[in-house]
């Protein structure tokens, strides 16, 4: 009885070394970055809201970025906040945005 006791205590501290390892594994694949560039589109239409922005890398390369615009992501024009709706294709916009298993997300979009 003993050791069926102590097997079981073994397997479920296992599961729980590798549920704990996962979980910190799911936390530091979420990266924030910043990137610059032209808005090719702004969505408010869809659920979720999307941006697409074009980035010209240092490397001469385009790099396209689409991300979630979530309601709480702050967008602002200059120094004045504005709506996603707001925007246009071709204006300059700096975007912050997590990058996480789920995809791409919005933190901040301002346009210049």
């Amino acid at each position: 009885m003993r050791r069926k006791f102590r097997s079981l205590c073994l397997v479920f501290a296992i599961g729980l070394v590798t549920l704990t390892a996962s979980l910190a594994t799911a936390a530091a694949e979420t990266i924030q970055r910043t990137v610059r560039g032209v808005v090719m589109a702004a969505n408010p239409a869809v659920d979720p809201q999307t941006i697409v922005v074009k980035v010209i890398l240092p490397n001469k390369e385009e790099l396209i970025v689409g991300a979630r615009v979530p309601t709480d992501t702050k967008i602002t024009r200059g120094t004045r906040a504005t709506k996603l709706a707001d925007l246009t294709a071709g204006e300059t916009a700096e975007i912050t945005y997590l990058k996480s298993p789920d995809g791409l997300i919005a933190q901040s979009i301002h346009v210049r």
